[in-house]
């Protein structure tokens, strides 16, 4: 069969030229993680959705004629202080000057269309002049018609709203929060007072952050587990390791693969990286005891290789057709967010069996000829024998 005599070319091209087939992976790994830099982080949910139906339509067309649809909330609140001048009740002048001022400082950036403040009233009560004192504030706000009382201030006095619609993009939003918090960092904010900035896009920039950190720690924890049990299995530190250095190489190939194909890391694919180890394994596991069962049964390195990637490679091979069969189905899902899923575990798995297949066997034959020799030698040397 034409599979059978590919996979027995990789098995000769990996017993005799080992070094060359793993230089060659070397360098495309070297291409494919400089490509993941690429990749675009995607945690607005409006991307996640068709961009033509009527609902995002709409939207679009309503942000187009009248401004952003997005809104930044900053939220003023009182906070534990040992300032002696801490501010002890919201409405207190020197919370609506900072009220005031915010208005002024995020109103003059690019991407902001508005921004208000339901405490605005209280000014335009008393001829549009912030008062001197609380006794005031509270005499004004008790004052007022009980329709304009409502939302200016909480039930107990300690937080106020300051609102800023942008029709800022996903990744101006970013920027626009990030520069929201650093001048946040240089206002006249009093003691006893906190603002908080949350809102849709807060909100999208923290999922993406802990997205970010999710991807690492879900990582670290797979590889770890992973390792451990091989290790449990194979009770040797080599033997353990040579099958998870495909799937890692797999891993970055994918998101390499996704920076080239245009697939963002959204809440779905961000997985991506424990699912490839935990699904890819198996390839390396089954190829590596194919091996040592050919060693075991007498044959030389050469045959037990050939034997491995051509048997084990041909079963690898149709198993790894039908796990991409099935994840290709999720790319016609009509939501981005599981379309894109579908998408990078369909090349990922593809990139696992390529690399267990190209790679496993040209390590196994290094660490046989050459670096088990060697660290025996470095031994008996140590030992002074």
């Amino acid at each position: 069969m034409k599979a059978e005599k590919i996979l027995q070319k990789i098995a000769e091209a990996s017993e005799k030229r080992p070094f060359v087939v793993v230089a060659v992976v070397i360098v495309l790994t070297i291409f494919m993680a400089f490509m993941a830099t690429g990749v675009e982080s995607q945690t607005d949910y409006e991307k996640m959705v068709p961009q033509d139906d009527p609902v995002i339509v709409s939207m679009n067309e309503i942000r187009d004629e009248f401004g952003g649809t997005e809104t930044v909330m900053l939220g003023i609140k009182l906070v534990a202080s040992d300032s002696s001048e801490k501010v002890t009740d919201i409405r207190d002048p020197r919370v609506l000057e900072l009220v005031d001022f915010l208005e002024q400082d995020i109103g003059s950036m690019d991407m902001v269309t508005s921004v208000s403040s339901k405490v605005d009233v209280l000014r335009a009560y008393n001829n549009d002049v912030i008062p001197n004192d609380i006794a005031t504030v509270k005499t004004i706000y008790q004052n007022l018609p009980e329709s304009s009382k409502n939302g200016i201030f909480n039930d107990d006095y300690s937080m106020v709203v300051v609102y800023a619609t942008t029709d800022a993009g996903t990744e101006d939003k970013k920027k626009l929060v990030k520069e929201i918090n650093a001048r946040l960092e240089e206002s006249p904010i009093p003691p006893g007072v906190e603002v908080v900035t949350t809102g849709t896009p807060a909100l999208s920039e923290l999922i993406r952050r802990m997205m970010d950190e999710s991807q690492a720690v879900t990582g670290a924890a797979s590889l770890l587990a992973i390792f451990t049990i091989l290790l449990l299995y194979f009770r040797n530190f080599v033997k353990s390791i040579l099958p998870l250095i495909p799937v890692i190489v797999a891993v970055v190939w994918a998101a390499g693969a996704m920076a080239i194909f245009g697939i963002p890391m959204d809440t779905a694919t961000s997985v991506m990286g424990s699912l490839l180890l935990g699904l890819g394994i198996d390839y390396g596991v089954h190829l590596y005891h194919r091996y040592e069962e050919e060693l075991r049964e007498g044959k030389s390195l050469e045959e037990a290789i050939n034997i491995a990637v051509v048997s084990t490679g041909s079963a690898v091979l149709v198993t790894t057709v039908t796990t991409m069969a099935g994840f290709a189905a999720l790319t016609i899902a009509p939501l981005s967010m599981m379309s894109n899923m579908g998408k990078v575990c369909t090349l990922g798995i593809f990139f696992c069996m390529a690399a267990v297949i190209c790679l496993l066997p040209p390590l196994i034959v290094i660490e046989e000829r050459h670096t088990r020799p060697f660290l025996n030698k470095l031994t008996l040397k140590l030992k002074g024998e």
